[in-house]
């Protein structure tokens, strides 16, 4: 007879253990995926950032991307190739979201002139005191800042449990226009 009431007993303990173990580990996971997408989210921006300050408005430039002013007198028109020239910044978002892997889900506040209606909120800006989508200069010169911001919200399992059912992350990347 004791030997059938520590079985009984093991298994209790096993039931209590069991979805604390279980809840562990599913935090674990969505620590992981947010770790990801901050990843993900950080490369996207820097590649961004880098191809707006590569295809700024300078000589040599087929296809100059966002504020128009600079060295051109006046923009190519739109064409095959180069779809989205100054001042549009539609290639700056579609290279972001070319190097966005586990970017999660567009917050349903995203202030961006990004006409992709998925995927995180891109915005892109020049100026040192820009901020969302407002330009704080009208030129790409040589030393302008570009800021490519990326907001983002996740799903994630375990907080949902205690009725917060979204993570917002929020990333960004600064760099001078160099060509």
């Amino acid at each position: 007879m004791a030997r059938r009431a520590i079985r009984g007993q093991a298994l209790v303990e096993f039931a209590l253990v069991l979805p604390l173990f279980v809840l562990m580990l599913l935090a674990i996971f969505d620590f992981g995926r947010v770790i990801w997408a901050r990843n993900s989210l950080e490369n996207a921006a820097r590649e961004g950032t880098r191809q707006a300050i590569v295809h700024g408005d300078s000589v040599g430039q087929s296809c100059p991307w966002g504020p128009s002013g600079g060295l051109y007198a006046t923009t190519p028109a739109a064409s095959s190739a180069c779809p989205f020239p100054a001042p549009s910044k539609q290639s700056i978002y579609n290279t972001v979201r070319s190097f966005t892997v586990a970017g999660g889900q567009r917050p349903a506040t995203c202030a961006s002139a990004d006409t992709t209606t998925t995927g995180p909120c891109v915005a892109a800006c020049y100026g040192a005191s820009c901020s969302g989508d407002t330009n704080a200069v009208s030129t790409t010169i040589r030393g302008t800042s570009v800021t490519v911001t990326i907001t983002s919200q996740l799903g994630l399992i375990v907080p949902r449990l205690i009725g917060v059912s979204t993570f917002t992350i929020s990333v960004s990347s600064t760099m001078l226009v160099n060509t």
